[in-house]
């Protein structure tokens, strides 16, 4: 396991060495779809030592959505396009992803209603932040405020999971693994949108990304 958390990080460094400058524009997508099959190797490796293989079959489609996402995501940055075709699908395979994750996170507690309040709180959020006149949404306010209801929908349920179900390692790091991903969604968003972002932005995209998708990965790990 500590090999493959090595190199996991070494690929998020040469992700983000190559986030800016344009003559990586071409090699960006692939290298950063590299670094994302690093969680699911992860995610992989945890369960054949935990033998948690029914969590893990749960888990695994989001974690192939969130790699998808990643490289279409990537094409659009290479392009600087963020209101293409790959950017939108990019959106979808992340918003599935959310889904999916809750869906399986509804395994170790039971969906309730109050799973849904935090989201729509998340929404609001997002809604005042498209209003300041320093970010430029454009067409993209409606589907920005749709995915951020399942961002939140994510992150609701794993603090359901630790107050109804114990607050134990896997849980935690469940906890922590949406939060960090409920983050860099709302950074992203800074990122593309603001006129002017500034260039830590995208360390902070990337690093509380791949930070978080990486602990629901470990959330499988035999503590």
């Amino acid at each position: 396991m500590l090999l493959i958390l090595i190199v996991y990080v070494l690929l998020f460094s040469v992700t983000y060495y190559m986030y800016y400058p344009p003559k990586y524009d071409k090699s960006f997508p692939w290298v950063k779809f590299a670094t994302s099959l690093g969680f699911i190797l992860t995610a992989t490796y945890s369960a054949v030592l935990s033998r948690d293989f029914q969590m893990f079959y749960r888990m695994l489609p989001a974690f192939i959505l969130a790699a998808s996402g990643d490289l279409l995501l990537g094409l659009a940055h290479s392009k600087h396009d963020y209101y293409s075709k790959e950017f939108l699908s990019g959106t979808g395979a992340f918003l599935a992803a959310h889904i999916v994750f809750y869906a399986a996170l509804t395994s170790i507690d039971a969906p309730r209603l109050v799973d849904f309040v935090l989201p729509v709180g998340v929404m609001g959020v997002i809604y005042l932040i498209s209003l300041s006149k320093n970010v430029r949404l454009g067409r993209m306010k409606i589907p920005a405020i749709v995915y951020s209801f399942f961002v939140g929908l994510l992150f609701s349920k794993s603090l359901m999971i630790i107050l109804y179900s114990g607050r134990t390692i896997p849980h935690l790091l469940i906890l922590i693994g949406s939060f960090l991903f409920l983050t860099s969604d709302i950074i992203l968003l800074f990122l593309n949108y603001h006129i002017a972002p500034p260039k830590w932005l995208a360390f902070g995209n990337l690093s509380t990304y791949y930070a978080g998708i990486i602990l629901l990965g470990l959330s499988l790990y035999p503590f």
